[in-house]
């Protein structure tokens, strides 16, 4: 009978034992793969009010773990974006928005918000500060604009900037599981048990390198099998209706040859590398697309409510993230990906809030010279965005600055 206690005792201790060793050896060996979501998550804390902040008074050098990019990430003492603290007294300009904002990709210093707090608007100097937190849709960059909003004295110009990730998702991501924002904020708004089990799971993976990595390979597996189920949907419908297409386009591989004159040639608009970009020749009808989620224009109404309420000017700005939006335009044609700043414009029209287009000044990327690497090249359209990744480059940073400044000279 002692001796089954004791095996059972064995057996009990062994699973807390591996548990902690595992977690160990990881925190020991900090592995490359692991590293980045790591660091991404120490700098991030849980908020009562809108789920996610950036913890305060943290610095952390971030390297994505593909090499995609790689840089400083600091944050003040009231978890923004920088290491400049908000000086009393002195006018500012705020920005508001998802990971764009925040300046995945940059070190701090060379994200845009901060290079917009270099120039002058309306004869005044203004000090930006970073509200952008990565993945908020409309109705935590509200809530974001509201707390912040008791903290930071003399806001004259909050920029939100509106992102096609807020509410709207393209299908074969919607068949994944993948929403966007303003759904998932809608289907756990009011449901506390969602809430409350959010906060344990993010607590305990910021506390445990074991549990946060369980989770990634949880969550990456959920991916990959609604990407399968995906695919072999879509294969199969293709065979039963073309077989023929499906032979062709999956045994047949096109050979793309290079002709060597055009190895050094430079073509503006750059083509897009293994993009199939469709555009069209007249824009999307507004009056074609579907209105706004309710979620949405509830998160629009109340930022617009706020900003007459404490006196700052509201400006919706409309930054092209999608790179097919801005090969369109440079051709002088249409993307219906575009479609998203439509709604949102057509929405803040009817409120009387003017919008801040950035999509013409995408007409001055093309060729621009910059230096990479200690070389000076002709930029195209895709040194402005960080390959697979979508946030903008060094260069993209700038751009925006420069465009973002000029665009608001024309708002007075």
């Amino acid at each position: 009978m002692i001796q089954n206690w004791k095996r059972w005792g064995a057996i009990v201790l062994f699973f807390p034992l591996a548990l902690l060793s595992l977690e160990l050896i990881l925190r020991i060996s900090n592995p490359p793969a692991l590293r980045y979501y790591r660091d991404v998550k120490l700098l991030h804390a849980y908020h009562p009010e809108y789920g996610v902040a950036l913890e305060p008074n943290e610095s952390r050098f971030v390297r994505h773990y593909a090499d995609l990019w790689q840089g400083q990430f600091t944050t003040n003492s009231l978890g923004l974006r920088g290491i400049e603290e908000p000086i009393p007294g002195k006018p500012k300009l705020v920005c508001l928005g998802d990971s764009l904002v925040m300046g995945f990709g940059v070190s701090d210093e060379d994200t845009f918000c901060s290079k917009l707090g270099e120039s002058e608007q309306n004869g005044l100097t203004y000090q930006s500060l970073n509200l952008g937190v990565d993945a908020y849709g409309s109705l935590g960059s509200y809530k974001r604009l509201k707390d912040m909003s008791g903290k930071i004295d003399n806001i004259q110009t909050v920029l939100f900037f509106i992102s096609p990730n807020d509410f709207t998702m393209p299908d074969e991501l919607r068949a994944q599981g993948i929403l966007p924002d303003d759904e998932n904020d809608a289907l756990h708004e009011n449901d506390p048990v969602w809430k409350n089990n959010f906060r344990i799971q993010f607590e305990l993976t910021r506390i445990s390198y074991l549990l946060q990595a369980l989770k990634l390979a949880y969550e990456q597996t959920k991916v990959k099998f609604a990407q399968t189920k995906y695919l072999v949907a879509a294969d199969t419908e293709l065979l039963t209706s073309s077989p023929l297409v499906y032979l062709r386009e999956t045994f047949i591989l096109p050979i793309k040859q290079q002709r060597c004159e055009e190895k050094d040639e430079f073509i503006c608009p750059t083509p897009l590398q293994n993009l199939n970009v469709v555009c069209s020749d007249s824009p999307v009808d507004p009056n074609s697309l579907e209105p706004l989620p309710e979620t949405t224009t509830r998160a629009y109404d109340l930022m617009i409510a706020l900003s007459k309420e404490k006196g700052y000017k509201f400006v919706p700005v409309l930054l092209p993230m999608q790179i097919e939006e801005v090969y369109c335009r440079q051709l002088g044609k249409y993307n219906a990906l575009g479609g998203y700043a439509i709604r949102a414009k057509k929405y803040l029209d009817s409120k009387g809030i003017k919008t801040l287009d950035i999509l013409p000044y995408t007409d001055k990327m093309c060729g621009r010279e910059f230096t990479l690497n200690g070389k000076t090249k002709k930029a195209g359209i895709q040194d402005y965005y960080i390959p697979g990744d979508g946030h903008l480059t060094k260069l993209g940073n700038l751009w925006a600055a420069e465009s973002i400044g000029e665009a608001l000279k024309e708002i007075k």
